[in-house]
């Protein structure tokens, strides 16, 4: 592939890149913002309840489980409350 075809290929790339971010509203990026924060949080808080069940001895995995998701939701709020502060919203 030759310089200029690249360089074509990478303007190509940036035009379709740029259009996409248009489309969406400042509410809809919040909201997917918010959302991506709930679903690390979940999944983390989940993922470290089913590891502490596996370490403690004598605990239900299951109640272990809801636990951390629980934390793992509230987690996620408290993260998406500081971005947010950060951020100046």
């Amino acid at each position: 592939m030759g310089k200029q075809a690249k360089r074509d290929r990478k303007e190509t790339e940036r035009a379709n890149s740029s259009g996409e971010d248009h489309s969406l509203t400042e509410g809809d990026k919040r909201f997917a913002s918010t959302l991506n924060y709930l679903a690390r949080g979940i999944i983390i808080g989940g993922s470290l309840g089913v590891f502490a069940g596996w370490i403690i001895p004598g605990v239900e995995m299951g109640r272990m489980l809801g636990l951390g998701l629980l934390c793992g939701c509230l987690a996620g709020v408290t993260m998406k409350n500081i971005n947010d502060r950060k951020q100046g919203r």
